[in-house]
């Protein structure tokens, strides 16, 4: 078995034990305001140790070799991800400098809503912990697009298939998640 896959089904693993939980009531609420069976809080496994190296290796494999200037996302979900992922591409000798957009721009300052040092029109990766209905990562993809930068891909942690991806994939943009909704449901027997 190759590391890449031992490291994703310790990855599943983590997020199935310490990150994912399951009501049959539908007892969770979503940020949307939808309640749901299934709630993933990401940020578990990705303020973990052993989670966010897994969560760092696992990305960086999938942009490894191409002309990133960045990876980075919507704060706070974003940014234990785009942490680990610049960290491990240091370790792998082909630094990627991390990102954060904020909700708003800062109101005092230098008024910024994307933190980090990005270049000027840089090509850039966006993360995501959980894609739902994609609402944050379109403003994240807006806020990227209107500063200037090229969005090479969105990449999510877990995709719960609600649209999400679609509606990222309609506005020109490459979606794909390490893990869906369908991988806990296995899991779990539904």
């Amino acid at each position: 078995m190759s590391s890449s896959i031992k490291n994703r089904d310790r990855l599943l693993e983590l997020l199935l034990k310490d990150a994912f939980r399951y009501s049959p009531e539908a007892s969770f609420q979503l940020t949307s305001g939808k309640k749901t069976s299934f709630y993933i809080d990401c940020k578990k496994v990705s303020l973990d140790a052993e989670g966010a190296m897994l969560i760092g290796y696992e990305v960086f494999e999938r942009i490894r070799g191409g002309a990133v200037g960045g990876v980075g996302g919507m704060t706070l979900g974003a940014d234990p991800l785009a942490t680990a992922v610049s960290l491990v591409s240091f370790l792998e000798k082909s630094p990627i400098p991390a990102f954060i957009v904020r909700k708003e721009p800062k109101g005092h300052g230098s008024k910024q809503q994307i933190e980090g040092n990005l270049s000027e029109g840089a090509q850039v990766v966006v993360v995501e912990d959980v894609v739902t209905t994609g609402g944050s990562t379109l403003r994240t993809l807006e806020a990227l697009k209107k500063a200037g930068h090229s969005i090479l891909k969105v990449i999510a942690l877990v995709d719960r298939k609600e649209g999400g991806g679609e509606a990222i994939r309609k506005t020109g943009v490459d979606f794909e998640s390490l893990f869906t909704i369908d991988d806990f449901k296995r899991q779990i027997g539904l």
